[in-house]
Parts: structure tokens; sequence; C-alpha cells
């Protein structure tokens, strides 16, 4: 006799609520949660702990010996200037510690001492060539590829430029407005284009960020917790204990039960170790004013991140999920053994994993963001979370897109439950069986 609606509903909320409250209640859940919390927001308040132990240093520090040169500009200062600045021509701001401290010296031997010893990071020395041109020496213990005498090297040939500049008579002003920038504007070639590109590096850099962090959320909430559902299924088949429940509801109800219960714990504890996180992370400035002292600014929303984007990642995370859990909960319904969980949920890992790294590609630039394979794939019900998700952060997916791939997603998870609920019936009572595509074949022929 076939359920009704009714009875099929009071069943799957029976089992779920049996899940949720089981495992819920659970030491391991509660420490797990508490640690993931703290992680969390650990890893949000990283910046300011770095800042807060890094307090009280005065950075690497930097000896100049100028000598009878006589260089048109302050070497010391310049050279602090360049070192320090974010960017090129950028002076460092004042409430922020400088990573490099550049000081004058007259005794160059006692300043490769000190450099020999460690107290001193590097030595530059000032001399001019026969035509008149300033000449530098590091002197550093270090190769030319590290960081700082990369820097140190880049800063000399600006002050190099600068000396010979005002020896041709060119004052400072005018040095400022021959290098200043030109006004630089990126669009799209396409007239019709309605594509938001970021026209700039630091919007590009904001979105790229934004983007591989939502994917990085979502490819671990469904591969953790998609695999949290599928142990759980193995868990209760070895036990047994599916063979006592299975006298009260059928397989249906009992795997979209324990999908719908398994899945809320695992979204509560998401959502539980992500609001805090995000909160600190949202108020990052104001939390590093008050330990620091210094100046904050107001809660903001980070670059590249919008409401639109935030609605539909909530959504492509819930659907992504849904999609997912089934399909693992009828896969796991095939083992026997715990340990055969991962072997039969793999097929299912690589295809994730695949939709993950494509989306991390296209958002990086190693695959464009326009080509077929990506405006196809993210289409894809199994690729659509990763894939619009990234196409829409980067600007290159419009509502409508997304307003479909989200339709086709919702449409395709009742498919996949039917072919899970068929895999269900039968793999439940399947034991000592390897799992095999044989196996899978028989389940779905025999349900």
């Amino acid at each position: 006799m076939t359920p009704t609606l009714a009875e099929n509903l009071r069943n799957i909320a029976a089992v779920a609520r049996r899940e949720f409250l089981w495992r819920g209640r659970t030491r391991t859940f509660r420490i797990t949660t508490l640690l993931l919390v703290v992680v969390g927001v650990g890893l949000a308040l990283a910046p300011v702990i770095i800042r807060y132990l890094d307090r009280g240093s005065t950075g690497d520090r930097v000896e100049v010996f100028v000598g009878d040169t006589k260089p048109g500009v302050d070497v010391p200062l310049a050279l602090n200037s360049l070192l320090n600045a974010p960017t090129p021509g950028v002076p460092v701001s004042s409430g922020s510690s400088p990573s490099f401290r550049v000081e004058a010296t007259d005794d160059v031997t006692a300043a490769r001492a000190r450099v020999v010893a460690g107290s001193t990071a590097a030595l530059l020395v000032l001399d001019r060539s026969v035509a008149g041109d300033l000449t530098f020496r590091l002197y550093a213990k270090d190769s030319i590829i590290v960081r700082r005498n990369q820097l140190i090297q880049a800063a000399a040939s600006s002050i190099a430029i600068q000396d010979r500049l005002l020896k041709a008579g060119i004052s400072p002003g005018d040095q400022a407005k021959l290098f200043a920038p030109p006004a630089f504007a990126l669009e799209a070639a396409d007239p019709k284009s309605t594509s938001r590109t970021p026209t700039s590096s630091e919007a590009y850099l904001g979105s790229f960020a934004i983007s591989f962090a939502l994917s990085i959320l979502l490819f671990m909430a469904i591969i953790l917790y998609g695999q949290w559902v599928a142990f759980s299924v193995a868990e209760e088949k070895n036990s047994r204990v599916m063979e006592v429940v299975l006298a009260a509801a059928t397989p249906f109800q009992l795997l979209t039960g324990k999908v719908v219960g398994v899945g809320g714990l695992a979204l509560v504890q998401y959502v539980v170790v992500l609001v805090p996180s995000a909160a600190v992370l949202l108020l990052q400035d104001r939390i590093a004013g008050f330990v620091l002292g210094t100046g904050s600014s107001s809660a903001s929303l980070p670059t590249g991140l919008s409401l639109p984007l935030l609605a539909v990642f909530g959504v492509m995370f819930v659907l992504g999920f849904a999609l997912y859990a089934v399909l693992y909960a009828g896969a796991a319904s095939l083992v026997s053994r715990q340990e055969d969980v991962n072997q039969i949920v793999a097929p299912l890992t690589i295809v994730s994993v695949g939709g993950y790294l494509v989306a991390s590609y296209a958002g990086t630039g190693l695959i464009p963001i326009d080509s077929p394979l990506v405006v196809i794939a993210s289409f894809v019900p199994f690729f659509s979370p990763y894939l619009m998700l990234t196409r829409m952060g980067q600007g290159a997916a419009g509502p409508i897109e997304v307003a479909v791939a989200i339709a086709l997603l919702a449409l395709f998870i009742p498919v996949a439950l039917w072919v899970a609920a068929r895999l269900y019936r039968s793999g439940v009572l399947l034991y000592g069986q390897r799992p095999t595509p044989r196996t899978l074949f028989r389940a779905l022929r025999g349900s």
C-alpha cells in the first residue's frame, strides 16, 4: 500500500527529528563545534593578532652610507619612504608600523660587522661612476632573490632616477608630474555586453578573493557534511539498526528523513561557526582599533561582496548540499562496512572536486571565465553551485543566467532523490557484498 503524503511527511519528520536530536546531543558534536568556532574566529582575527604581536617591532634595519656622493635627495629619508610604502610613491600611514627602519652610517666596516652579526639586515653603500651617476653596493647575508633585497634594488633605481633628473634641472614638483600615472580604463570589447568586469587590479583582486572564499566554503560543506551523511547511513546499516527502523518507515522516508536530519544538523553547525567568524571579519577594523589603539572605520562588506551574491550563495549552498547529500546517502547504503564508504562515494567526490577546480581556475584566469566549457558547465547541476557563483562574482553572469542555473539545480534534486531512493531501497538489505559497478546496477534494476 502506497503511503499518503501526510504519512510520508510525518515519518520523514520523525526520522529527521531523531537524527537531529540524537547526534546533536553527543559530546563529539559539541566539542567539534566549539573548536571550529574558535578556529574560525582565530582565522578572522589573524591579521589583528599578527599586528598585535609585532606592535613593538621596528622592522628590518637597513643602514645607508652616502659618503661624499652628495646626491640631490635625502637618501635615507627617500629609501625609508620607498621601502615602507604599500605601493611606489605612496607614503606610509601614521597608524601602521614600518617594515623597515632606515638609518644613516659613517662607518662602513662597523656597519658590515653588524650585518654579519645580524643586528642589521642590510647595508647600502653609495658611490659615483665615472659618468657621474649614482652606483649602489648592497651588503646582506641573503641572496638577491629575497624580497627585501629586491625592494632595496627597486628603491635604489628610483633614487638614481631622481638624482639624474635633479642634475638635469628638473624640480621635484615637475618630477611628480612626469611620473604621475595616466588615466587608464578597462572596457568590455562587446558594446552590448552587460558584464561587470573589474576595471582595476584592486577590484579584480577583491572579486576574486570573495568568489574564491565562497567557493571554498561551499566545497567544504558539500564534501565534509556529505560524507557525514554517508557515514551515518553506513553506521546504522553496520549495526543492523536499519532493519528495525524499516519496520516502521519505508526506505524513501528513512532516506529523506536522514538527509534532512543529519544535513540540518550539519548546516546548523556550519552557521554557528560561520556567523561569529563573519561578524569578527566585518568588525576587524574596530577590534584592531580597540586592541592596538589606532583609528577604526565602520563595519562594511568587503570589496567584491554584495547582498545579491550572498543571497545566491545561500541558495546554492542549500541546493548543492541537498543534491550531493541524497546521492551520498544512496551510495553509502550499498556498503556493509564503514571502511568502504570512501570507496563508494569517491566518484561523487571527484565530480565535486572537478567543479571546484574549474571554478578556481576560471576565477584566477587560468581558464577564460567566458569560455564555452565554463559557461556550459555552470548550468550543469553538479557544477553550477561552484561555477555560477564564480561567474556571478566576476561579473560574467547576469540575473537570468543565475536564475536558470538555480531552477535546473532545483529540478534535478527530485531526480537525484529518485535514484538515491532506488539505491537505498535495495542497498539497505545488501550485506557482505563489495561496492562495485555491478552492485550499483543490480541495486537500481532490482528495486
